[in-house]
């Protein structure tokens, strides 16, 4: 499936039919940032190939920058007030600008200043590049002043964005843009690209690159994943008490996983039930920042006359149904 994506990216690129914006979106840790960055470094390769071919000045400016940290690469400028801001990051290439989010979005301050930077004109190579990291946090002031510069974009430059949620991004900047859904990977995709045999890892990651690499690093995570899903209560219970002292972030990733598992079971038989215990972990995952007991959601999921998570699937074997 990611073959016939490329496949489709090359031909647009050899026919000179390159929008002047892109939206490249899909699920989280599938390789959208990796796939749309590939591309932009064909948009410059001096060579003009995709992919790009790795060689020339252009294309060792683009790996140069994937080496350096975000404190080297910061680009500021100033505000209408003449105060210091945070623009984008930019490395040597002189025609290629990422933008990502300042703290938690991407300000108006940040588009004003890759306005600046759209209409001069390209020093290295044909066209110029602007990178959109997470473009779903650009506020709403940020996407009125880039939609400007979109209704009328410089010919020689191409926008490329990045997102998991492209329902956050403004439809009058969607209409503008070319949207490429990028699929997730196939478990023998994942299994090429990350030597992953465990099936359980390759059916849980659901084809997200960076799942795979948090369950193959995080035994601890896919052991109690087994037990919240296999275990006897009591034992559930004081795993339950040991994700209460887990860090948020892990504890968010338990969750995510929980929810992947409780709907696919919920598509499969449509069982109130099910939906009820989605539903409570969907809470589960918006609520967690806000304070709420993790253990108290994981107990509470395996309790009552019907075990949710006991009856199901896991790494294709049908578990015992009694609990």
């Amino acid at each position: 499936m990611r073959e016939r994506l490329k496949k489709f990216l090359g031909s647009m690129f050899y026919q000179k039919r390159v929008p002047s914006s892109l939206v490249f979106f899909g699920k989280e840790g599938i390789g959208k940032r990796a796939l749309a960055f590939e591309f932009a470094t064909a948009l410059l390769c001096l060579e003009d190939k995709y992919p790009p071919c790795g060689k020339c000045e252009s294309c060792k400016h683009m790996e140069d920058f994937t080496k350096k940290t975000q404190e080297e690469l910061s680009y500021y400028g100033e505000d209408r007030k003449g105060k210091s801001v945070f623009l984008y990051l930019r490395g040597n290439h002189p025609d290629f600008v990422y933008l990502l989010p300042e703290k938690a979005e991407i300000k108006i301050d940040q588009i004003r200043g890759v306005k600046d930077f759209v209409y001069l004109n390209p020093a290295l190579s044909k066209r110029k590049v602007v990178f959109v990291e997470r473009a779903e946090s650009m506020n709403p002031y940020a996407q009125n002043a880039l939609l400007k510069v979109l209704e009328e974009p410089p010919q020689d430059t191409h926008f490329l964005m990045v997102t998991g949620n492209p329902q956050k991004i403004l439809p009058t900047v969607r209409s503008r843009s070319f949207l490429l859904e990028v699929p997730p990977l196939t478990q023998e995709e994942l299994r090429e690209t990350m030597g992953i045999e465990d099936p359980l890892i390759l059916e849980l990651s659901e084809g997200s690159l960076q799942m795979a690499k948090s369950l193959r690093e995080d035994k601890e995570l896919l052991n109690t994943l087994k037990v919240l899903m296999e275990g006897h209560v009591l034992t559930l219970y004081r795993k339950a008490l040991e994700v209460e002292k887990w860090e948020q972030d892990r504890q968010y990733l338990l969750l995510k996983l929980l929810q992947s598992f409780l709907h696919r079971r919920y598509v499969e038989g449509r069982d109130y039930k099910v939906k009820e215990a989605l539903d409570r972990v969907s809470v589960g995952l918006e609520y967690l920042s806000r304070g709420i007991k993790p253990a108290l959601l994981l107990f509470l999921l395996r309790g009552g006359g019907k075990d949710v998570l006991h009856k199901g699937k896991v790494s294709g074997q049908q578990q015992d149904i009694s609990g």
